[in-house]
């Protein structure tokens, strides 16, 4: 890993984990002013955010992410770039999986039904929550209802998304958290060897090579379906190196999680590898990840550390209900 890299790394050890704020509903959401010296920004497009970000040192604004939230549609982020915006990181409805889309949320065997797929179940986006602009990140809260075959809503989702200015034009943070609320009756998790947040790079089908480490030292598909504390993906684009790192964080349940860890690069830590489990109706569970996206190539020393601070990164009760389940 270069030293660029590991500075980054050291530097960012330091930042704490975005937690969304407490407060009621916003419909239409504010949007709060920009600080003058921001060095990340978001800027409102038709059914999408666009993450724009400045590097330190230079002055031209860059593409960096966007959340794609269009109407009755599962929200997700794609593209992802790079921090120096070159490099687009993650993939789109690839054609060997259709219903993968970038960084995105997705679970099968929901109350007997498949929401990973899209293909019985579906997540739809119903509106933003809040959005926030500082001078060295963006968070915002989106609003997502599962839907069942029949046209009921079982469960809601909330994800808190936080991105953070890069530090360097090697690495920045993505911090999301992920909140499921059951509505009425409870809602069942069927075991099963993928669900949950996930990450997908573009995979070359011709020559695919990727590769992935977690946090127990394992390679490749040694990592697949294993416990670990954290897992990577990354793989050449040109003739540089650039991965995602995802940390699982302690408070999240059954850490360290196990990961679906496939061969077209996605990386999932999966929450119901370990076995079937529920949600009570008008209970709530949150999951903590942050994500590095990085130019590398990443070893166990240099995210180790990374890691480390956002374990020691105390929620509390910042995660409590921050809204009325629906009548």
């Amino acid at each position: 890993m270069n030293r660029r890299l590991a500075t980054f790394l050291l530097a960012s050890s330091v930042c704490g984990l975005f937690v969304p704020a407490e407060g009621d509903e916003v419909n239409p959401v504010r949007q709060e002013q920009r600080p003058a010296e921001a060095r990340v920004k978001v800027e409102r497009a038709d059914q999408c955010l666009n993450v724009r970000a400045r590097v330190p040192g230079q002055a031209q604004w860059v593409d960096l992410a966007t959340f794609v939230m269009g109407a009755k549609l599962r929200p997700y982020l794609h593209p992802v770039r790079d921090p120096s915006g070159r490099v687009v990181l993650t993939d789109d409805q690839p054609a060997d999986h259709p219903w993968q889309h970038g960084i995105f949320t997705g679970f099968h065997r929901v109350n007997g039904f498949n929401y990973w797929k899209e293909d019985e179940g579906r997540q739809r986006f119903v509106r933003l929550l809040d959005l926030k602009e500082a001078v060295d990140r963006v968070s915002w809260r989106a609003l997502i209802e599962w839907v069942a075959p029949n046209g009921s809503v079982g469960i809601e989702e909330e994800d808190g998304i936080a991105i953070h200015a890069p530090e360097s034009a090697d690495a920045c943070v993505i911090d999301f958290d992920l909140l499921l609320r059951a509505r009425t009756p409870d809602v069942n998790f069927g075991k099963f060897f993928v669900g949950g947040l996930s990450v997908r790079m573009p995979w070359d089908q011709t020559n695919p090579r990727q590769t992935h480490l977690n946090s127990n030292g394992a390679r490749g598909r040694d990592c697949e379906q294993k416990r670990a504390a954290w897992c990577n993906v990354e793989r050449p684009f040109g003739n540089d190196i650039f991965g995602f790192a995802v940390f699982d964080h302690p408070t999240n349940p059954n850490h360290p999680s196990g990961w679906r860890v496939d061969e077209q690069g996605l990386i999932n830590p999966n929450v119901s590898m370990l076995g079937d489990w529920s949600l009570p109706a008008g209970k709530e569970q949150v999951f903590h990840y942050r994500i590095l996206v990085y130019k590398g190539p990443a070893s166990a020393e240099t995210l180790n550390r990374p890691f480390q601070a956002f374990a020691r990164v105390s929620f509390g009760a910042a995660m409590a209900p921050r809204r009325k389940l629906a009548d």
